[in-house]
């Protein structure tokens, strides 16, 4: 008489045994298929990152096929303790996985991206012309047979393998290699040590660790030093200008004016009745936005018509805007704190101060062209001094709420004394030989005062109004989609008479040329977004995405071009080395 609980023991012992076999077999061929992740990422070699990628290679992988194998095969061993299913289960479940990985790995290849929803989201994605159905198929029956075969030789050597004695031994440097991998990261991580980070998310599923909470209680890590990792993390090298610039001298003057935070459809007679005066003399772009809605971003993509991404690189290259190097022989001086140094301070008052000071030194130049920036916070502040409100139509705001209605008046108010300031200003600039440039970091959505994100991406806080006037822009009011990135082709081409195409020193166009971006990358490597005929698609480092429209919905059936989005990366992409 059989013992059937014995026989089904012993089939599920070994069974299990067998799947632990399996699994390793497994876990060799998809780290065998991933290699081409490796060479695929855009990272910095150095031995520290190597072997941290190296770790990371087989402690990541080694995860993946443990997971793979607890959630999916060993249950199946109890349910179905007859070894040719469960071989012939295996065999097609692995199967698939290494074609997942294959086909993700395809996609990371040809766009660094991981496959995931939002390429199915890409309005025009197509996976054939990536990797092609026809060698997917061949692929698929190639490996099954592949699978069947290992499956087959490990359930006939089974005898054999189990007295090889080395399987804990090969858990255990699974399970170091994934520890190291994380410590290295974690170290990485805590003194932005680039050339690791510039490897992360670079295997499907991955996500290292930081214990950043754990360091920071213990005092190890401040406040800058985190804003500086966030920044930092995925930096990038870059080669700028892509041609050496040929620019005749210039004996014009150049004025920058910023209002941190400005909305394009206020600027009215009403509300600021010297700038819309000067748009009148001058270019001014109707349909403007920011390349970011941080505001030291912004500065970075107005200076340079290069998205935020490039910023470390150029800090790391000791890189400079060419509007330092084409106003070498000018007399430079800049105006204005950073908004972090006006706590306790009315922010009108040190834009009075500073306004004051820069009037007082351009008069005082003579002789060489001078250069001159001046940043303007008392929008930011909400601060109007002691200045009486201004009377205005509150339509104009979109406000409803009384609290909502107060600090509208304090913003729309703050404009207009700055406006103020700014038209003093202009009293003492000569037009005929100065360039002037106003415009601002960002706008603000006064239904959200006080409670915005630099992830608000909506229209009404990316709209900023952008004039340029001078003896070289005629009065031209521009209705093509414009951003901060083709305002400094704009300069090198009028101001500067550079002979550069504007592709030399930006992602941007010539403002008055007909050449215009079809989408926008806004934002930096942390959180951005792709703006597109007012809508746009915002993504975090983590791969998530939500659509917004024009009104600033969010859409759940939003669309994304895939072509528009290749053209962007392909344009952005041209400065890496």
């Amino acid at each position: 008489m059989v013992d059937n609980t014995n026989s089904y023991k012993d089939r599920v012992s070994r069974l299990i045994s067998w799947g632990h076999w399996f699994m390793f077999a497994n876990i060799l061929l998809a780290m065998l298929m991933a290699v081409r992740y490796i060479f695929a990422a855009d990272g910095q070699a150095t031995v520290i990152s190597v072997l941290y990628v190296l770790m990371t290679w087989i402690g990541h992988f080694g995860l993946l096929g443990i997971i793979c194998y607890v959630l999916v095969l060993f249950p199946l061993t109890f349910v179905f303790p007859y070894s040719h299913i469960l071989r012939g289960a295996g065999a097609v479940l692995a199967t698939l996985s290494i074609v997942a990985l294959l086909i993700d790995g395809s996609v990371y290849q040809n766009y660094q991206l991981h496959f995931n929803l939002f390429a199915f989201d890409l309005d025009g994605f197509n996976l054939n012309n990536t990797i092609g159905w026809s060698s997917i198929s061949l692929f698929l029956i190639a490996l099954l047979v592949v699978e069947l075969t290992i499956a087959n030789l490990i359930w006939k050597r089974l005898h054999v393998i189990r007295q090889w004695d080395i399987g804990n031994k090969l858990a255990a440097f699974f399970g170091v290699m994934f520890l190291l991998s994380h410590m290295v990261h974690i170290w990485a991580d805590a003194t932005i040590y680039r050339p690791v980070l510039s490897f992360d998310r670079t295997f499907p599923f991955a996500h290292q660790s930081t214990a950043r909470s754990f360091i920071k209680r213990q005092g190890w890590l401040n406040e800058t030093h985190q804003k500086d990792l966030m920044i930092n993390k995925s930096a990038k090298s870059v080669n700028y200008p892509l041609s050496p610039l040929q620019c005749h001298a210039t004996e014009t003057n150049l004025l920058v004016i910023t209002v941190a935070r400005v909305n394009e459809d206020l600027v009215t007679p009403d509300i600021m009745p010297n700038l819309t005066a000067l748009s009148a003399q001058g270019l001014s772009a109707q349909a403007h936005i920011t390349n970011s809605l941080e505001d030291t971003d912004a500065t970075f993509g107005f200076e340079t018509g290069l998205p935020a991404i490039y910023r470390p690189a150029f800090t790391a290259q000791k890189l400079s805007s060419p509007l330092i190097e084409l106003t070498n022989k000018s007399i430079r001086k800049s105006f204005g704190v950073h908004a972090d140094q006006l706590t306790n301070k009315d922010a009108l008052a040190v834009d009075r101060k500073n306004v004051d000071d820069l009037a007082q030194w351009i008069g005082e130049q003579r002789g060489a062209p001078y250069f001159a920036n001046i940043t303007l916070y008392a929008s930011q502040q909400l601060s109007i001094g002691t200045n009486a409100l201004l009377n205005f139509d509150h339509a104009l705001t979109q406000t409803s709420s009384a609290p909502q209605r107060v600090l509208a008046t304090q913003y729309v108010n703050s404009l207009h004394y700055t406006d103020r300031l700014i038209g003093e200003l202009l009293q003492g600039v000569d037009l005929t030989t100065t360039t002037v440039v106003v415009t601002g970091h960002r706008g603000n959505d006064l239904t959200r005062l006080y409670n915005q994100s630099s992830s608000d991406y909506s229209q009404v806080n990316l709209k900023v109004p952008l004039i340029i006037v001078g003896p070289n822009f005629e009065p031209q009011q521009v209705t093509k989609a414009t951003s901060h990135y083709d305002v400094l082709p704009t300069l090198l081409k009028s101001h500067f008479k550079c002979g550069n195409p504007a592709s030399d020193i930006s992602v941007g166009y010539d403002i008055k040329s007909t050449q215009q971006s079809d989408m926008f990358y806004l934002g930096n490597a942390h959180y951005f977004s792709l703006y597109k005929d007012g809508n746009n698609t915002q993504i975090d480092r983590q791969g998530q995405y939500r659509f917004f429209n024009k009104h600033y919905i969010r859409q759940d059936d939003g669309k994304l071009s895939f072509q528009s989005l290749v053209d962007l990366m392909a344009n952005i992409e041209r400065f890496e080395p």
